[in-house]
């Protein structure tokens, strides 16, 4: 059995705390909004930059126009639909988080946009605001919601 003393393994647990911090604290969270260029989604990309903005020295973000042939396989890859939706908001490849026992996501519109009609969604900005703040709300699998529409909305 092997001995370390209480001073070596107190050095040891720095370390390994230290280690920890710094890979948590050097990873850059990638931000990927996707917008159509109408006139309710550029209200909510309006308010979406200014939430972003107070976060950007932190964050790698990246725009996308839904409609854009260019943007095809990525909107593929979040299981999204090539044109019917009007927003959405991924944070480190995620788009559905847990907030406060609330299954969030960052798709369709905004609860400030309510009253719209067809694709409400179920978040908030301040409710990005947080999980930017926090990351570890984020669920490792993403689930659209059902206003999506999209057959197959199964979890990523």
């Amino acid at each position: 059995m092997l001995k370390i003393s209480t001073g070596a393994m107190a050095i040891l647990l720095m370390g390994a705390a230290a280690m920890l911090s710094s890979c948590s604290s050097n990873t850059t969270p990638t931000v990927e909004v996707f917008y159509k260029e109408k006139e309710p989604s550029l209200r909510t990309l309006e308010r979406t930059k200014d939430v972003l903005q107070e976060h950007e020295k932190n964050l790698n973000v990246t725009y996308y126009i839904i409609t854009e042939p260019e943007n095809k396989e990525l909107l593929q890859k979040y299981n999204f639909p090539e044109s019917h939706f009007p927003f959405a908001v991924v944070i480190d490849g995620k788009y559905t988080a847990l907030i406060d026992d609330r299954l969030v996501q960052f798709v369709d519109f905004p609860l400030f946009m309510k009253g719209i009609g067809k694709h409400e969604g179920n978040w908030s900005m301040d409710d990005l605001a947080g999980v930017l703040a926090n990351r570890g709300m984020l669920r490792d699998k993403n689930v659209l919601p059902e206003s999506v529409g999209v057959s197959g909305n199964q979890p990523q």
